[in-house]
């Protein structure tokens, strides 16, 4: 799907039910401007991240789609806004010691942990 046929299918389904830019922009409290460059295919200068997702979540609940199954969509559409994978923390361990200086100090280091929970 492209932009502009996403932005055509929100266009056509705003209009099948008989709602206006402008009663859509005073329901999310967001500029119509917006939601004509979403319905032309042109949200390059929309702001990033979390706040263009839910522009697009209000502008589908207002006009009575699914406000996430149209937020996958415009993601697949416009990939700079999708989430950025969350790093898992478990799959990149911190890298061991690699000078003489590192490795004496991480032996220190867990040599005085390990006497602090024998004593407690």
């Amino acid at each position: 799907m492209t932009r502009q046929t996403f932005g055509q299918q929100l266009r056509r389904h705003r209009d099948k039910r008989r709602i206006s830019l402008q009663t859509v922009a005073a329901e999310t409290k967001v500029s119509a401007g917006f939601y004509k460059a979403l319905e032309n295919g042109e949200c390059d200068r929309w702001p990033g991240g979390i706040y263009s997702r839910g522009f697009v979540r209000a502008y589908a609940t207002a006009i009575g789609l699914d406000p996430e199954e149209t937020v996958t969509r415009f993601a697949e559409c416009y990939p700079e806004f999708a989430p950025a994978p969350v790093p898992d923390p478990a799959a990149d361990p911190e890298p061991p010691p690699q000078t003489m200086l590192e490795k004496l100090k991480a032996v220190v280091l867990e040599f005085a942990r390990s006497r602090r929970e024998t004593s407690a």
